[in-house]
């Protein structure tokens, strides 16, 4: 066996839960820039080791308002886009009609055959095949596959995961964050002094329980 070498790291794990069966589970290394999630809108990972900010949690916050990074990072566009596909080759007549590449005949017959092919099945090669099979595209496009591409995009998990999940996570982070800036902040001369002559009086009964208090604001932040 030819030789190695490792490191080991300590990794810190964050798991959130949410409505009856939301939950996704974090674990992040700060020394390597790991990222992974497990979730039940799919698992996601990615590794930054030189993210060049001052922690990877306030990289990870930076991450969570970056959608379109995040994405292409941790998912692939292989979800198949229906609507945005018939829009698309819909364009493609209009295009070859506007340059004289086909007569009014021609793009109207080629028009009504992707417009025919709203009663979509559920399989891309089905519709690929009725593409290629047409007599009408092929009387104005001698490889119609060149020009009637297909539109893909991430999976409604992995948009959900962007937009929903991971600014709860974040959220998390930027408190966690904020609650040791403020521990490692220095006492200002005589702050002592002016907190102990505070009133602190309380009126508990005007006093939520901290725990329900820290769901509804968890709540009334989450983005929709």
């Amino acid at each position: 066996m030819e030789d190695y070498t490792f490191s080991k790291s300590t990794c810190e794990k964050y798991t959130i839960r949410w409505g009856s069966y939301g939950w996704a589970v974090f674990t992040i290394d700060e020394a390597t820039g790991l990222f992974n999630c497990q979730s039940d809108y799919g698992d996601y990972n990615y590794m930054w080791p030189n993210h060049g900010r001052k922690s990877f949690k306030h990289f990870i916050l930076e991450l969570a308002r970056d959608t379109s990074y995040l994405l292409k990072k941790v998912s692939k566009r292989e979800e198949f886009d229906y609507e945005e596909t018939l829009k698309r080759w819909k364009l493609v007549i209009i295009d070859a009609r506007r340059e004289l590449l086909c007569n009014k005949r021609q793009a109207r017959d080629a028009w009504d055959v992707i417009t025919g092919l709203d009663d979509y099945s559920g399989s891309l090669d089905i519709l690929i095949y009725q593409i290629i099979d047409s007599d009408a595209i092929n009387d104005v496009w001698d490889d119609p596959l060149d020009l009637f591409s297909i539109k893909t995009d991430y999976s409604p998990q992995a948009l959900v995961f962007a937009n929903e999940v991971m600014p709860m996570f974040a959220e998390i982070l930027r408190k966690e964050i904020e609650s040791m800036e403020k521990e490692k902040a220095p006492v200002r001369a005589g702050a002592e002094k002016e907190l102990s002559h505070l009133d602190c009086t309380i009126n508990l009964a005007k006093v939520e329980p901290l725990v329900d208090r820290a769901w509804a604001e968890e709540v009334l932040e989450r983005e929709d």
